[in-house]
């Protein structure tokens, strides 16, 4: 009995002739030294045979020729028979994308599909193929996240076949980021990383039952987190003092560094003690890849000074951002601090102290103003939050 109906048969020319593809389970006639013996997929079409080894290994008297399935005596054989029937769904998931996407399937690729994953019928699969092609091509940072979107959707679900993801399968898996304490912000990201890859399918002839930009992704700007000019005199303090851990006052002084610079963690990171001269320093961003000149004010060069491992003994990122936590937390600051506060601490500062937004721009490296004019109105809005200073006088 084939497992597979010619309602699945293939077109393999624009004459509308198709081929069937036809698939079986057979029990090959040796034995092992367990006396088992291997089951094979055969398959055929296209004047074509391939034959693929599932490694189940079963007793030849409880086979069953005619079901292709083991005589259910136990529990044992029962999940054998439900680990065929997993194979024949996904058999049955090819051939329903290929024939929708009006692709020729042939035995051999058939073959490769279960082999590889399904990389075009199971979506996470497909995303990670797509993303391994692409690591060559993309930033160290870049391919992290999307590694990130990747486990994320995978923990999900392992085995998201294409046609199951509609605009409800959207909803539905923002509700799961949800539950698992994402903000918003991280929520549209991971759409975002999403909407990339099922792009992708569809430019390799993948077809999906919606249109992808009635995906509506939102904002991923977030909220910018800096501290005060108070606060970073407190952290500076801290910095000075003789109260600090060595490995801390040298975490606390690269994300100082930073707050005087506006620097991204991946350039403080790249630098070294002699890339620092006395006025100045040129850079090659490491996110946008431009040539950036940076000079050094008078509080840089102190935090520079003060520890003389500044730029020479480096961390991982994770633990900069771990430790910083901790440090701040220290200092008795709430907030929720990551290194790339201090960026936004440097900006701000820079505004409140009277810098020009255009200023600011080619300081942080931006391409577009409008990133920088964010800063204007976190300054405007701490501005207007003031007047309430005028009840102290009641």
């Amino acid at each position: 009995m084939y497992l597979t109906d010619t309602i699945f048969d293939t077109r393999i020319d624009t004459n509308k002739i198709y081929v069937s593809m036809k698939t079986n389970f057979r029990i090959r006639n040796y034995k092992s030294s367990s006396d088992l013996s291997p089951i094979y997929l055969h398959i055929s079409g296209h004047s074509k045979r391939e034959r693929l080894n599932l490694d189940i290994h079963v007793n030849n008297k409880y086979w069953n020729e005619k079901t292709q399935r083991l005589s259910p005596v136990n529990n044992k054989q029962k999940d054998l028979n439900l680990i065929l029937d997993n194979v024949q769904s996904k058999i049955t998931s090819i051939m329903i994308v290929y024939r929708l996407s009006e692709k020729i399937l042939t035995p051999y690729l058939l073959k490769k599909e279960l082999v590889d994953g399904l990389p075009r019928v199971n979506f996470c699969a497909f995303f990670e193929h797509s993303l391994n092609d692409e690591k060559s091509l993309m930033k160290t940072g870049t391919y992290r996240r999307y590694k990130s979107v990747h486990a994320k959707l995978k923990k999900f679900s392992a085995e998201i076949i294409f046609t199951e993801i509609t605009e409800a399968w959207f909803t539905r898996y923002r509700k799961y980021l949800k539950s698992l304490g994402n903000c918003n912000t991280t929520i549209n990201a991971n759409i975002i990383g999403i909407k990339k890859y099922l792009k992708i399918a569809v430019k390799s002839g993948i077809k999906l039952s919606f249109n992808l930009d009635d995906i509506k992704v939102g904002s991923t700007a977030g909220n910018r987190i800096s501290l005060t000019p108070l606060e970073i005199k407190k952290a500076f303090g801290f910095y000075k003092s003789e109260y600090i851990l060595e490995n801390h006052r040298l975490i606390l002084g690269y994300f100082l560094f930073s707050c005087m610079t506006g620097l991204r963690i991946s350039d403080v990171q790249a630098l070294t003690r002699n890339d620092i001269v006395d006025t100045d320093f040129s850079f090659v961003s490491k996110k946008t890849e431009k040539d950036q000149t940076i000079f050094i004010n008078a509080k840089a060069k102190e935090i520079i000074l003060t520890d003389p491992n500044l730029f020479i003994k480096k961390f991982s990122d994770k633990h900069l951002n771990e430790e910083i936590k901790v440090i701040m937390h220290q200092l008795g600051i709430t907030k929720k601090i990551s290194f790339h506060v201090a960026r936004h601490t440097f900006a701000t500062s820079f505004i409140r102290m009277g810098g020009s937004v255009e200023k600011l721009q080619i300081l942080l490296g931006h391409s577009d103003i409008k990133q920088t004019m964010i800063y204007v109105h976190i300054v405007a809005q701490e501005a207007n939050e003031s007047i309430y200073l005028l009840d102290n006088l009641f």
